[in-house]
């Protein structure tokens, strides 16, 4: 075990660092007289998009211009079918291949031949999204809501920075990996990724991306970005936003070919949608303290509380936490 991993809370498991969040909770429950509140929010995803939310079920209102070339597959044991289906719509590999209903990256997987995806396929145990895959150089989270007042806002950008190991000549790739704390827990599965590098000694300056995935678990580095804010990314977001109806409040994860994308318009893809769930994740910058990070995840709480509220007002209705755990899978 790494255990200078337990100095950052970057590294913790999601439910220790969240554990005070859990309290404020319960504390925006009561005060709203109404458990699952934030159920009103984001009528177009389940439960407002806290879990079990479709993911393809809400991309399908956005263009195809902004969005890879996705094949939605339920059944997984049909194989000819997929293989068919990926040549139909000259999808080629690499791809990415997802759950539909996953969440926090989890079982997100890059694949690069029929062999790996029928592997894949054949450990998951729910629909999946077999995607386009996107090498734009810039992964980006941008939180974004409209506030009571209608207006739009972004509160959060979070670029990413994916796990790439550097040769010095010197140190193998499996001693580059025990150096590297952000991967050292996925050691076995590195090992078995990388098994033709592993013993060699890489060259001075020669670059190995790790892991292509943008999952925090899995190395990447998550960055505040804020400062890239522009009017013309919020133009862009709010005119993506509006095609979803009813939308509230969410996360946007998306590449883009460079700054300049949402001023052109040209070179930005959305890989998925997230709703009430959504962290704002530049609070994972490792330059961000924990104070400020549970300082933000309570003012987005509060923003979504505030939200519920002005809704509720509005005469709209919430689910009751009874309905919550009966509620058949509508989407």
């Amino acid at each position: 075990m790494n255990f200078k991993r337990l100095w950052y809370y970057e590294f913790w498991p999601f439910w220790i660092f969240y554990v005070p969040a859990y309290f404020y909770y319960f504390y925006l429950a009561l005060k709203s007289r109404r458990w699952v509140y934030f159920s009103i929010l984001n009528p177009c995803m389940k439960f407002g998009g806290a879990f079990l939310s479709s993911k393809q079920h809400y991309l399908k209102n956005i263009p195809d211009l902004w969005k890879p070339i996705t094949i939605p597959v339920s059944d997984l044991d049909n194989f000819e079918a997929i293989k068919h289906q990926l040549k139909r719509m000259k999808l080629e590999f690499p791809l990415i291949v997802k759950p539909d209903m996953g969440e926090r990256g989890k079982d997100v997987e890059k694949v690069t031949s029929f062999d790996e995806l029928k592997t894949y396929l054949n450990t998951i145990h729910q629909s999946v999204l077999i995607q386009e895959y996107i090498d734009y150089p810039i992964e980006l989270g941008i939180l974004f809501y409209w506030d009571t007042n209608g207006n739009p806002q972004i509160s959060s950008i979070g670029s990413k920075g994916f796990c790439k190991l550097f040769g010095d000549g010197t140190r193998t790739l499996e001693t580059l990996v025990d150096a590297n704390q952000r991967i050292t827990h996925r050691k076995t599965i590195l090992k078995e990724r990388f098994q033709t590098q592993w013993d060699q000694i890489i060259p001075k300056g020669e670059s190995i991306l790790v892991e292509p995935i943008g999952n925090h678990n899995r190395g990447t580095t998550f960055l505040d970005a804020r400062q890239h804010y522009s009017t013309e990314m919020l133009e862009w977001v709010v005119n993506c936003m509006q095609l979803l109806p009813g939308f509230d409040y969410g996360r946007i994860n998306l590449k883009i070919e460079n700054w300049n994308s949402f001023k052109t318009k040209t070179g930005i893809k959305i890989l998925e949608i997230n709703g009430v769930n959504s962290e704002p994740i530049h609070i994972y910058d490792p330059s961000f303290s924990i104070w400020n990070a549970y300082k933000t995840i309570f003012k987005h709480m509060h923003i979504i509380y505030l939200l519920s509220q002005h809704k509720l007002n509005n005469h709209s209705h919430t689910l009751s936490f009874l309905n919550l755990l009966a509620e058949p899978e509508r989407y």
